[in-house]
């Protein structure tokens, strides 16, 4: 696979953690995630990231229900590609200046009506990262004046900036699971 072109204009990317006012506190957890650095950056150090998790979780494992958690491997990695591809779609709309309220999603809904068993975790992990690096190449075109630009989501308000780190809040709160899950 190859590696994202570096963005020559990195100061207009963020580095701080969006204010209180710019999200929904259902989120402070997954913004809490994110630690200080370009959040580019951080966003594409996520796919080295999960591209080496993902690589040592045997597919015997990926389709085992551990209990207290309700999803399988598959169906949490399933859950990431989903929640990603949420995140991307409301920060590239409200970046955009597409103001039109967007709903919220059930993530359970996806995750049922998806099929997270057929497909080898192999498959799915490149689904996710695939998806990531279209993220990152998303997040590289965002201009400064945008990050701060906001929208309605979930009946919520939210900057381009916050969903950004929600994203990879998210993805950083999950892999934490999985760690602890797999020992």
């Amino acid at each position: 696979m190859t590696t994202i072109d570096r963005d020559p204009i990195a100061d207009g990317v963020p580095s701080k953690p969006p204010a209180l006012d710019e999200y929904f506190e259902f989120y402070a957890g997954y913004v809490s995630q994110v630690p200080e650095g370009n959040l580019v950056s951080l966003a594409e150090a996520q796919i080295t990231e999960m591209g080496d998790f993902f690589r040592n979780v045997a597919e015997s494992q990926a389709v085992v229900l551990h209990a207290p958690y309700t999803w399988t491997i598959k169906q949490v990695v399933g859950h990431l590609i989903d929640t990603d591809r949420v995140f991307a779609d409301r920060m590239h709309r409200f970046a955009s200046a597409d103001f039109q309220p967007l709903n919220g999603m059930d993530q359970n809904l996806y995750v049922e009506n998806h099929d997270y068993k057929t497909p080898s975790l192999a498959s799915l992990v490149e689904e996710l990262l695939l998806g990531r690096r279209a993220n990152v190449l998303l997040l590289r075109r965002i201009q400064p004046a945008a990050w701060d630009r906001r929208g309605v989501a979930s009946d919520h308000t939210i900057t381009v900036r916050a969903l950004a780190y929600i994203q990879v809040g998210h993805i950083t709160y999950h892999l934490k699971i999985l760690k602890k899950r797999l020992g």
